[in-house]
């Protein structure tokens, strides 16, 4: 998902002197089960040490530095969440992983989980474009290897690019999160409503579950519950908080 700029800062943040010279922190966005009501995963987005933008940090890194700095972001994510005490699934991005990096990525990411008490069961990695992960058959490796390491995988911002649903197919994900350009204002277009809905109906016969992302409004709420989508994440539901963990009002189900 896109790393939201639109930060609740209510909560405290955490108090620890290595954090606050540190460059870059996270906030974490809950993403809730509409069948139960309850938060049953949290994003972390990256942001700077004061809560600055996602892309104010991200352009500050050199291209040829970004899988060195993703690698610390799924560090101090596993970190800041594991202080914090939250509960249920973490999703961290994985952007940059290449088929060539695959084992060591996966490797560094268990024992920094592990390290900081976090069962890699939990863990959930987002891959936001398919495409680097290579052919097919190395998208089918990429699972199965992450799988034996212990994290589910997640194809995220789906519909964002021409990913294609064959490298869906091969992919096979525990998760798929539908891009905001999808969910947008989806009551009011029958294309959108058409696409989604194919794209449902092949991840019920795969058996891949469905996180509507970036739900903003009641009616985008509305369809989705009524296409039979159960997890949804997004500012309607509950904000991304800087260093803390969010609240969920199960009233803004309520639509």
């Amino acid at each position: 998902m896109d790393q939201n700029t639109d930060v609740d800062r209510s909560a405290a943040p955490l108090s620890n002197p290595e954090r606050a010279a540190a460059d870059f922190s996270f906030a974490f966005q809950p993403i809730v089960d509409l069948e139960t009501a309850e938060v049953v995963a949290h994003e972390a987005l990256v942001r700077g040490a004061s809560g600055e933008s996602a892309g104010d940090v991200l352009g500050s890194i050199r291209p040829e530095s970004r899988h060195l700095f993703d690698e610390a972001c799924r560090h101090r994510a596993l970190d800041i969440a594991a202080r914090l005490g939250m509960q249920g699934a973490l999703h961290i991005n994985c952007s940059t992983v290449t088929p060539e990096r695959l084992e060591a990525t996966l490797a560094s990411t268990r024992e920094a989980a592990e390290d900081v008490g976090i069962d890699p069961g939990r863990v959930v990695l987002e891959f936001s474009r398919l495409e680097p992960l290579g052919s097919p058959r190395e998208l089918d490796r990429v699972r199965q290897v992450a799988n034996q390491a212990g994290f589910e995988v997640l194809a995220d911002n789906f519909g964002a690019s021409e990913v294609g649903m064959k490298r869906l197919v091969v992919f096979q994900p525990q998760w798929l999160k539908l891009d905001r350009n999808l969910v947008q204002r989806i009551h009011c277009s029958e294309r959108r409503k058409a696409l989604v809905s194919g794209l449902l109906a092949t991840c019920r016969l795969l058996n891949i579950d469905v996180i509507a992302g970036g739900i903003e409004e009641p009616e985008e709420l509305e369809w989705m519950k009524s296409a039979g989508v159960r997890y949804a994440q997004g500012y309607l539901l509950a904000r991304p908080t800087f260093e803390s963990v969010p609240r969920f009002d199960p009233a803004r189900l309520a639509v």
